[in-house]
């Protein structure tokens, strides 16, 4: 059986670090799949032979690349204090690297200290501040793997030798500014990369601190402050107004507006009663519920979507993998570079130091930091976006396949429409107040779980039933009772026809009519219908808008699917399908090369959606549809389709945008410094505003 594992890993400062990380855990026997997140240091693993020997395995393979891992056993502790652990020793190693390349710098405007005390400062800035650089440079070595920081190393290291080596020989030419500025712009670059990443991240570390510390749980008759990972199926708990549920639960007593809008984004709180699902993390707004405990940990619904969340940011992408081998030749290519321009400048140059300070200008420019950051940093931001959203994207690869559809279709009931029967119309026949027909007729179905049932029950919240005597079943046609001593029957034209009661003629497509009568006597007609979802229309014109074709499918019939399909403007419609045409269909177009988003909610969509291009999943739909879509809704609300194809096309606009920059800041940076007219000192400054462009420009996902 296969096991999921989640290990935080402490030491990556850079993308290449994941890539060379992920790639030594999967040489592993018994790991199947591996993801390394370099944004929120962790690393998801997939096993089916798992045991505590492959643990350690796995924990050596971390440390034999140069960083420190844990397992983790609850995947929904925050990962915060390794951050702020990070963070605190970024931010001194810098303050570090400031403090000591200040007096070697002074010699700009004018002082000037001595050799034995530049040397100094410069040691404490190579070897304390930029002890970092060499231990990643060491481990990659060991690997043959040249990465940014080997670059970062060669470069500074050369500048600090020659200038020991003069204040050695007593000689005056020292450049201990140099690889001393250097090293602090590049700790100065990778300490604000560090906070924009940690920002781009927000959305997972959000959905962590929605799950509260404690719960009340009820313990030998009463109710108690226990440790919400002690929560246990089944247990009852109490929330009180204004506290998170902490985790996924049946209402048992008590009616409250739950606030999900970090879970679904839905603005609007919810009225949720007796036998309502509730969901971890969400708020109570008012009152007390008492709940039953249904999922805890990896089966809660705010465990999913974490899950989902951190492995579709871990995802790599074609363009990614494309950048990773790209990256993978770009070092050796870089210390090519470097040497032939040292070798040219120092046979025409006019002097050797001339012909070094160029090389390490190269050398510094060409740091790939950007490039590495360009896609891993947008998906990141798009996918902590859309999880705020309440849109689930299992991995980047859907996300990208987004903008090759060409057909969005749909499941009809519960996917266009709501999926249950609300009361739209009730006509008067006799001189009684609506309302109290109403009464009736609610009263008689109290109780009921038919669809019909449900729609009254709604309809008459928060009233009081009147009390019904001798009820009876009429299955296929309705029910009968009395109440206040007169008899009722309310149901279908059967029922009334059997009573000899005459009926208007009332049919409407897409519609249901229900009857009230009493004592040969027709008191009123009510219609029922399964109504589009809100916003359906101005979706599906959105997506038009975007070029893409709306196609139903449905198992209804013809009348009903077409009333419902001029209702929201849908395209084209199919009526009267089984599960398996609506297979059949999907494969059809995709013959005709036609790319198929497919959006259900049932059981009986969940073929359709995994042979889809791209499948949709309603929140509010069966498990099945969820586990066979790539990409899942958490609140039942059609515009957000839309938008995920319009992040979907922001979110790759953004990564072709950061990788073209990289390339071209890395090309003419090269060029620039190979002919002399880049410093080293500006080389840095450039190297780390280049990265910090990447990010920022990232982050403008956030905006959605």
């Amino acid at each position: 059986m296969n096991q999921t594992l989640h290990f935080k890993i402490m030491g990556m400062h850079c993308v290449s670090c994941a890539t060379h990380l992920e790639a030594a855990i999967a040489s592993l026997k018994g790991v199947q799949k591996v993801q390394v997140n370099f944004v929120n240091n962790k690393t998801i693993i997939e096993t089916d032979s798992p045991s505590p020997a492959l643990n350690q395995n796995i924990l050596n393979a971390i440390k034999e690349q140069g960083y420190e891992g844990e397992l983790l056993k609850n995947t929904l502790l925050p990962y915060e204090p390794s951050h702020q652990t990070s963070y605190r020793s970024s931010t001194i190693n810098l303050g570090i690297a400031i403090v000591f390349t200040l007096p070697l710098v002074t010699h700009m405007i004018g002082f000037h200290i001595s050799p034995t005390l530049q040397l100094f400062c410069a040691t404490i800035v190579q070897f304390w501040a930029g002890r970092r650089f060499y231990k990643a440079s060491w481990f990659a070595l060991k690997r043959l793997h040249g990465d940014m920081d080997l670059l970062v190393t060669m470069g500074t290291s050369a500048a600090y030798f020659y200038s020991l080596t003069a204040v050695i020989l007593h000689k005056n030419d020292l450049y201990f500014e140099v690889g001393a500025v250097v090293i602090t712009l590049v700790l100065l670059g990778r300490f604000l990369e560090d906070r924009a990443t940690r920002s781009a991240n927000t959305a997972v570390r959000s959905l962590m601190q929605l799950a509260p510390p404690t719960a009340l749980v009820e313990r030998d008759g009463e109710y108690k402050e226990i440790p919400t990972q002690e929560i246990k199926k089944g247990d009852h708990i109490m929330v009180k107004s204004w506290q998170h549920i902490p985790v996924d639960g049946i209402i048992s007593d008590g009616v409250s507006e739950v606030d999900e809008s970090m879970i679904t984004g839905e603005s609007v709180p919810v009225f949720k009663g007796l036998g309502d699902k509730v969901i971890g993390g969400t708020t109570n707004t008012f009152g007390i519920l008492y709940l039953i405990v249904t999922a805890i940990d990896h089966e809660s619904t705010l465990f999913r979507m974490i899950r989902l969340v951190e492995e579709a940011q871990a995802s790599h992408s074609p363009i990614q993998k494309l950048v990773d081998q790209i990256s993978a030749i770009f070092v050796p290519i870089v210390l090519i570079i470097s040497l032939v321009t040292f070798g040219v400048w120092y046979v025409i140059g006019p002097t050797f130091q001339q012909a070094m300070l160029v090389s390490i200008s190269v050398l510094v420019v060409a740091c790939p930091c950007a490039l590495g950051l360009a896609t891993p940093t947008a998906i990141v931001v798009a996918m902590g976006t859309a999880a705020k959203k309440g849109i689930l994207i299992k991995d980047l690869t859907s996300l990208e396949a987004l903008r090759k559809i060409d057909q969005v279709v749909f499941d009809k009931t519960g996917t266009l429409t709501r999926g249950e029967f609300s009361l739209i119309f009730s006509d008067a026949l006799a001189e009684i107040p609506e309302e109290q027909l109403l009464a009736l007729a609610a009263s008689l179905q109290k109780g009921s779980e038919h669809p019909l049932a449900r729609a009254f029950l709604k309809a008459f919240k928060g009233q009081k039933f009147l009390n019904v005597k001798n009820f009876r079943s009429l299955p296929g046609r309705g029910v009968t009772g009395t109440i206040r001593g007169r008899v009722y029957y309310l149901g279908s034209q059967k029922l009334m026809t059997e009573q000899n009661i005459q009926v208007p003629l009332s049919f409407k497509a897409g519609q249901s009519t229900v009857y009230l009568a009493e004592n040969g006597n027709l008191l009123a007609l009510f219609r029922l219908a399964d109504m589009p979802r809100k916003k359906a229309l101005e979706a599906l014109n959105t997506l038009r808008d975007l070029g893409l074709k709306t196609v139903m499918l449905t198992g209804d019939n013809k009348e009903t699917a077409y009333a419902i399909g001029n209702k929201v403007g849908i395209d084209d419609i199919f009526a009267q399908l089984q599960p398996k045409d609506k297979i059949n269909y999907v494969k059809a177009q995709e013959h005709h090369h036609l790319h198929i988003a497919m959006v259900g909610d049932g059981v009986n969509d969940g073929p359709a959606l995994a042979a889809a291009t791209v499948g949709f999943a309603m929140g509010s739909g069966s498990d099945v549809a969820m586990d066979a879509a790539s990409i899942t809704l958490m609140r039942p609300s059609l515009d957000l389709i839309p938008k995920t194809f319009i992040l979907s096309n922001k979110t790759f606009r953004i990564i072709q945008e950061n990788l073209l920059w990289a390339f071209l800041f890395n090309g003419i940076g090269i060029g620039l410094a190979a002919f002399g007219k880049l410093s080293p000192e500006v080389a840095g400054a450039s190297m780390a505003a280049s990265s910090l462009i990447v990010v920022l420009n990232s982050l403008r996902l956030k905006r959605g």
